[in-house]
């Protein structure tokens, strides 16, 4: 069972991808399912993370001390962020073991207001980057 919406009437339905990897469809129209896929496999890549995996910091000679769990959880704000806008409510950081599914939550409902409002000014945008930050986070973790 799909966990994404039925389709409205009177919304475009994106068409299907034309690979797995490939962000847009056939037609060269960005795909939200790209999406939903990359955050799926993201989110259960930080669910099968040990404890001084997410503690680990990214570059570990870098000043920034950031750390994969940090990384994960500025992810899911961002997602949240263009899901939500203008009213986005700060995702809380609940610790490093829930990066995982904080991302999975903001992600996949991104991706349900993306298909509701596909067609719309500016959801081919917020797809782009959304894909393109989780691209990122996942070359990195």
């Amino acid at each position: 069972m799909s966990s994404l919406p039925d389709r409205q009437p009177g919304k475009p339905t994106p068409a299907a991808p034309n690979s797995a990897s490939g962000p847009a469809a056939a037609d060269g129209t960005p795909d939200p399912a790209v999406l939903a896929r990359a955050v799926r496999r993201l989110a259960d890549r930080y669910r099968h993370l040990s404890e001084s995996r997410l503690r680990a910091r990214i570059d570990p000679d870098g000043d920034d001390g950031v750390t994969r769990a940090a990384l994960g959880l500025a992810l899911s704000r961002r997602l949240a962020e263009l899901g939500d806008k203008p009213a986005a409510v700060e995702v809380p950081d609940l610790g490093m073991f829930a990066v995982g599914d904080q991302i999975a939550v903001t992600g996949l409902d991104l991706v349900r207001g993306l298909q509701a409002a596909w067609g719309e000014p500016g959801a081919e945008g917020a797809l782009a980057e959304a894909l393109a930050a989780v691209r990122e986070v996942a070359a990195l973790v």
